[in-house]
């Protein structure tokens, strides 16, 4: 049974949380009572606050990472944990987080973006996250809350042709935005394990803030007598098409929690290369086979440049968008107190 609510979805559309949220929207607006307030940037909370006022009670469902609600970890808790005391009782805030803390994040940074975190779970009357290993993540930064797990889904990419997995492949391919620690040093410190010609190509363009890190990589792979290439933001229409050419796909970023770029590759057919940790541990459980785990890179790399089927997924995997808004709608309905749904 489906509960009135509202979505409050912050941040521009190429953003991947950003993105995510409005998926789940278009299956959720056709529900009774669904609402959806979009800002572009970062919301005030007293402007949010008097648009909900006009709208009738219910949930509250807000995908949130501290980048798009303030300028630090401390602003973003600030308007979500203000969010969530003038809505009042009658409209009950559920939090899908994104980005959860972790130490990778610094000796500063960290324990700055753990503390915020906590004050926005605790506030919530519902938490939900992508992965166990986040429900771990949130729970080291001191709080002690239940959490709806909802793995991200995997996009359901439009036909573009026949492939070929035997195919010889002709680059190395890294997905997302650009950003320290992303991984694509350790690519390129790789690559002499394959023939000369072959550079990385960067499927994405950098985060806000990290312009320069192209001119440190390029100079990083001249370095080593290869080329180093940015596309810049791909438009949806042609992704598909991109994923599916002969590229070597590799995710190489260690510190993953949840990662719409794995799964983006996984939609369009593909096995990315990635690096062993407790997230894809978790992901092989959920579909077994859909990526190509390493434990060293350069190898890795070497056996899927020999054997380019390696690369390529013998049949779809889950979990599809509506299944993940299926269980979306059930902590709604559970945060509204909808007679019948089962705890």
């Amino acid at each position: 049974m489906s509960a009135p609510f509202t979505a409050l979805v912050v941040g521009p559309a190429e953003h991947g949380v950003t993105a995510t949220a409005l998926a789940q929207w278009e299956l959720l607006r056709t529900d009774p009572g669904a609402t959806l307030v979009r800002r572009g940037t970062r919301p005030a909370a007293a402007g949010v606050l008097a648009e909900l006022a006009a709208l009738p009670p219910g949930p509250l469902l807000v995908h949130v990472t501290d980048r798009l609600f303030g300028a630090d970890a401390d602003e973003a808790a600030d308007v979500v944990v203000a969010l969530a005391g003038g809505a009042g009782p009658a409209r009950p805030l559920v939090v899908v987080l994104h980005d959860l803390p972790q130490p990778s994040d610094g000796p500063v940074n960290h324990p700055r973006r753990a503390a915020a975190y906590a004050r926005v779970a605790r506030t919530a009357a519902r938490v939900v996250v992508a992965s166990r290993h986040e429900e771990r993540l949130l729970a080291a930064c001191g709080v002690d809350v239940r959490c709806d797990v909802v793995p991200l889904p995997v996009p359901a990419f439009p036909p573009t042709g026949p492939v070929d997995p035997a195919a010889a492949l002709r680059e190395v391919a890294v997905l997302g935005f650009l950003y320290p620690g992303k991984g694509h040093e350790q690519v390129l410190d790789a690559l002499d394990v394959l023939p000369a010609p072959v550079g990385v190509t960067a499927l994405g363009r950098p985060s806000d803030g990290h312009e320069d890190l192209v001119d440190d990589l390029v100079r990083r792979a001249r370095e080593r007598g290869r080329e180093f290439r940015v596309t810049g933001w791909v438009p949806d229409a042609d992704l598909p098409g991109l994923l599916r050419s002969p590229l070597l796909p590799v995710a190489p970023h260690a510190h993953l929690s949840a990662s719409g770029s794995i799964n983006a590759w996984i939609g369009a057919g593909r096995r990315p290369l990635v690096p062993r940790s407790d997230y894809v541990a978790e992901l092989l459980v959920r579909a077994p086979g859909c990526v190509e785990v390493y434990d060293e890179l350069a190898p890795a790399l070497r056996a899927a440049w020999e054997d380019p089927a390696r690369t390529w997924l013998d049949g779809p995997a889950g979990p599809t968008l509506a299944e993940t808004v299926e269980q979306v709608r059930r902590v709604l309905a559970e945060a509204a107190g909808v007679a019948g749904v089962a705890r």
